[in-house]
């Protein structure tokens, strides 16, 4: 028998769903859950919040949307990062802060200012409205980037970049806590620069005790969010 084919969305329609979704994304992410509304979202679009409402349906509806694809976008850019076998461990930390100074400079000028960046950090602060299907969006952020980060630094224990005592699961810990509270460092402290000085202290101190073949202390000690990372 023939096989059916796909239906797709017309054109048209993909595009405005994807704009809606671009513009409620950067207003979640400047102002939460309580100050993203479909009025702002369809005043810049240009479009009715009935057009909204036949996209999407209700706020949390979108707002779920919304939250699963950014999180499905930002651990596959983690475990690029992480899963990469021909970069060491400090040059995935670098990537790492890189990959946060992308994205903060989206909402930002310079490095010395605290606006949200980080719809994952943003909308953690408004757990208590969003729906569960959101929630359990956020929460598998933290297992993706667990689940990648200790994959590298297994992969660094087996390939003898890391020393055979060095403790492994207790370095990985600190880093997926450094992963998941970097948005929220750089609004308490004001400044990207801080959060570069954060990653840079934990490889002086914690990573490079345990490296066979540590990081030249020139390196160690420019730790900037130069370096793209990887796509």
């Amino acid at each position: 028998m023939p096989s059916t084919p796909k239906v797709r969305a017309p054109l048209a329609r993909t595009g405005m769903r994807d704009k809606i979704k671009k513009v409620a994304t950067e207003l979640l992410i400047k102002h939460g859950f309580h100050g993203m509304s479909f009025r702002d979202v369809a005043e810049r679009c240009d479009i009715t919040t009935t057009n909204i409402h036949y996209h999407f349906g209700s706020k949390q509806q979108l707002v779920e949307e919304i939250v699963a694809d950014y999180v499905e976008e930002t651990g596959a850019r983690h475990r690029a990062i992480w899963l990469d076998e021909n970069r060491s461990l400090p040059d995935k930390l670098r990537s790492v802060v890189a990959y946060n100074h992308e994205r903060y400079r989206r909402f930002n000028r310079g490095k010395v200012s605290g606006r949200p960046w980080s719809l994952i950090g943003r909308l953690r602060l408004d757990s208590d409205v969003l729906s569960p299907a959101a929630r359990a969006s956020l929460a598998s952020f933290t297992v993706t980037v667990h689940a990648a980060i200790d994959q590298a630094f297994a992969h660094a224990a087996a390939t003898g970049e890391l020393a055979k005592d060095a403790p492994r699961e207790d370095l990985a810990l600190l880093v997926v806590n450094l992963v998941n509270s970097s948005s929220v460092f750089t609004q308490d402290a004001g400044s990207f620069e801080r959060l570069e000085q954060f990653f840079g202290a934990f490889e002086r101190v914690m990573l490079d005790l345990y490296l066979v073949k540590p990081s030249s202390p020139t390196a160690s000690r420019s730790f900037q969010a130069s370096a793209p990372a990887p796509t």
